[in-house]
């Protein structure tokens, strides 16, 4: 079999000399809506049209005769702002034309991102362009404005808009993500996540904590819910985070700058600067695309026993793409990622959740730097579609915490620092092939390293060290994959994968890799399998079964007592349907699932407050999700979502069957809801209004007896609005609407938590302004 890769290419506009190549249809389309023109074309040609949003209301004229299919496009597109880009051999998408001359004004007002109905949408996690509807498994899109407007989102700050999708609250690059209560653990340990970052088609975590990228000049975020170890292997049990980025664009120059500024109710004032530039180089044939940004977020934890006083966090980052098209159907993306988050203390509270201080004697900074570097080869040979893609991360993470309270656990008294220097490195290679037929499949190779050194130290008042913990780990990964759709008669569809890979985790000691005899090694095959229902053209049901593994691992060196754990395997099925109305005003997607859960790998707290790891037992979760959205017509807009779920360890590793042992981390219950608004004041001036509400049911820290606290059940709300004339765009956005004191996270300080309660308490009430100039 072909070892290789599926095409998840960018959009590649057909040239005239490509266009006669193409093959003559036989068509008569009437003249009448955009919807309906698109789904006469799609069922005479067999190729699928998306698009990146609602269906424009526009009506097309009557195409007739026999002709090529980019063609047809055209004819149908005739008199619109629209046009057609060819993402591969079965699939366009139509987006707005850009304007001549290539000065481009700002796009009209959208909402701050919420998440994007089911519909004529591109999705490509799954490592190919595919429309949303055609997705036999559950999906959430988060789709962004070319230039966000009333504020830059952070990771969690859009968990509040994607059902199923939690995080810990620990503070800004140092939360871990979890999807459909798959969560084994709050703390930052050694074993590897059950949610896997990509960025385009780079691997970017692999058992760090979330980088928290800011999503500046971003297209989109996809969730994948459910295990996808077929396509991604270890490290996907609960699903993948997929940003997608934009890439470079031939057409012209554009660029967008924003300036923005925050005030905390009961903390510090922040800034913000951010700006894009798309600069083509050789016509149609060369450009870049850069975005650079700098955040200063106002704190609002006081330590009134350390000297840098509060929470406040700076976030500088740096993003470079280059696309080279060397020929018709190829194209080549390659650039770099900065982001350097550095938070001045931490922001849990001791005393209750109504209270805004603390007081430690030291403050417990955070340095978390990121670095990536890919490269993508994409192209076409014959009928193969064709995916080289590179990608290297390196990933800094130090903290310090206070570790007074566990100092003659160490051998020292009076007060003492933890001090821990992390370095990740992720080194991604993946070769894909994958055919352009209706019927798709594809099958590739890959080969992933990823290492993990450093250690950590406690520090006495006399500036004396001892090393606590030792960080030498590297684990290799060598796959095959391949999944394939077939069409079993006209509306049923089943869709098959599998994965088989070869593990090596590797323990070593001193100053250069020394591998020690401590060596793992494990082969593992995660299948999946899908049957899907067309809804008529309309939506889609699905039935998918799927299971993934992480290997086993070693912990730290210095813990020889508990050195290896055990492979955890996850199952999961998952029942779902994505439906739309025929005027696509109403969108609904419903799923249930069942997730059984072995040998669950857990992070858990030493008596002394470091961090190990070990086989937790059997955990079992059973869920269901909604979301709809509806446009209600004179601008209205309303989306809501929510999920329950009950997710438990319900044996031991010794067999012994437990009782009320919630998953950490995962609520309970969730839910949200928005409303919208969309006006125009004059022929110059339009704008746009939004609410929502979002309410976290209760979840838990742990299912370790002395670390079960109860965290969540509050309702916090947020409102903003934009303004646009032209290219200019005022915004105002106020989070946390009435100053809701809930406790987000009942977790801080790993050595002093056994020792007194601790609560996270929800960012104060917030007001943002911004002001947006493109061009």
């Amino acid at each position: 079999m072909l070892c290789a890769l599926a095409l998840c290419a960018e959009p590649v506009l057909l040239t005239s000399a490509a266009l006669a190549r193409e093959q003559a249809r036989s068509v008569d389309i009437p003249a009448g809506p955009l919807g309906s023109a698109i789904d006469r074309f799609s069922a005479a040609t067999g190729i699928s049209v998306g698009l990146p949003g609602d269906m424009p209301h526009v009506m097309t004229r009557r195409v007739a005769g026999n002709i090529p299919p980019d063609m047809i496009l055209r004819k149908l597109l005739a008199g619109t702002d629209l046009r057609a880009v060819r993402i591969s051999a079965t699939l366009y998408r139509i987006e707005r034309a850009p304007k001549v001359p290539m000065l481009r004004p700002a796009p009209s007002p959208l909402p701050t991102p919420v998440a994007t109905p089911p519909g004529d949408i591109i999705v490509t996690a799954q490592k190919r362009p595919q429309i949303l509807r055609d997705v036999p498994l559950s999906v959430s899109v988060l789709s962004f404005a070319p230039l966000a407007r009333s504020h830059t989102p952070s990771t969690r700050d859009i968990s509040l808009d994607l059902e199923g999708l939690a995080m810990t609250n620990l503070g800004p690059g140092r939360n871990r993500q979890f999807i459909r209560g798959v969560a084994d653990s709050p703390f930052n340990g050694l074993s590897q996540s059950t949610v896997a970052v990509q960025v385009d088609e780079a691997r970017v975590t692999f058992n760090a904590p979330d980088p928290d990228l800011r999503l500046i000049d971003v297209d989109r975020v996809e969730l994948l819910k459910g295990p996808q170890g077929p396509l991604y292997g270890s490290g996907a049990l609960g699903g993948i985070y997929h940003i997608v980025t934009r890439k470079p664009e031939f057409e012209g120059i554009s660029g967008s700058v924003r300036l923005s500024g925050e005030a905390v109710q009961h903390g510090q004032p922040g800034t913000g600067a951010e700006g894009v530039l798309n600069l083509p180089l050789v016509d149609d044939r060369l450009a870049v695309r850069a975005a650079g940004y700098r955040f200063v977020n106002g704190g609002w934890i006081r330590n009134s026993g350390a000297k840098r006083g509060t929470n406040s966090a700076e976030t500088v980052g740096l993003r470079l793409g280059i696309r080279w098209r060397p020929a018709e159907r190829w194209t080549v993306d390659a650039g770099f990622a900065l982001q350097d988050l550095n938070s001045r203390d931490s922001q849990y509270v001791t005393a209750s959740d109504d209270t805004l201080g603390r007081d430690n004697a030291f403050a417990e900074p955070t340095d978390n730097d990121f670095k990536l570097l890919h490269g993508t080869i994409k192209g076409v040979i014959g009928a193969l579609e064709v995916t080289s893609a590179t990608s290297y991360v390196d990933h800094g993470f130090d903290y310090i915490l206070d570790a007074s309270n566990a100092a003659t656990a160490f051998g020292l008294t009076g007060p003492v620092r933890f001090e821990d220097q992390r370095q990740y490195s992720v080194f991604n290679q993946e070769l894909r092939l994958a055919s352009s037929g209706r019927d798709h499949w594809l099958v590739g190779l890959s080969y992933l390293q990823a290492t993990t050194r450093g250690g950590a130290q406690v520090v006495n008042a006399g500036d004396e060290r001892q090393t606590v913990e030792t960080y030498d780990r590297r684990v290799i990964e060598y796959a095959a994959f391949g999944e394939a759709t077939v069409r079993i008669v006209d509306r049923l569809g089943v869709t098959l994968g599998a994965r088989l890979f070869h593990s090596i985790a590797q323990d070593g000691t001193g100053d250069e890799p020394t591998i020690t005899p401590m060596r793992i090694s494990k082969t593992v095959l995660s299948p999946s399998v899908a049957l899907s229902l067309d809804l008529g053209g309309r939506g889609l049901l699905y039935l998918r079964y799927a299971r993934a593994m992480r290997p086993g691992g070693l912990t730290p060196a210095d813990m020889a007592a508990s050195r290896q754990f055990d492979a955890d395997e996850l199952s999961s099925l998952d029942l779902g349907m994505r439906r739309s109305s025929h005027d696509g005003r109403l969108s609904l997607s419903a799923s249930l699932y069942f997730t059984h859960w072995d040998e669950i790998q857990s992070d858990y707290l030493l008596a002394n407050g470091l961090v190990s790891t070990r086989n937790a037992g059997r955990g079992v979760i059973v869920g269901g999700e909604i979301t709809t959205e509806w446009t209600i017509g004179q601008g209205f807009t309303l989306s809501a979502g929510g999920s329950a779920q009950s997710a438990r360890l319900t044996r031991a590793t010794d067999g012994v069957e437990l009782d009320d042992r919630r998953l950490p981390i995962a609520p309970t219950l969730s839910g949200r809801m928005a409303l919208a608004k969309s006006f125009i004041l004059s022929d110059n001036w339009r704008g746009q209004a939004a609410i929502q509400a979002n309410y976290i049911g209760k979840a838990r820290l742990s299912f370790d007896d002395d670390l079960d606290r109860n965290m969540g059940n509050y309702t916090v709300a947020s409102a903003h609005a934009e303004l646009s004339c032209e290219a200019w765009t005022l915004g105002v956005r106020v989070d946390n609407l009435l100053d809701v004191r809930g406790d987000s996270f009942a977790f801080g300080n790993p050595f002093s938590i056994r020792a007194a309660p601790q609560y996270t308490p929800l960012r104060p009430r917030t007001l943002m302004l911004s002001v947006a100039r493109s061009w």
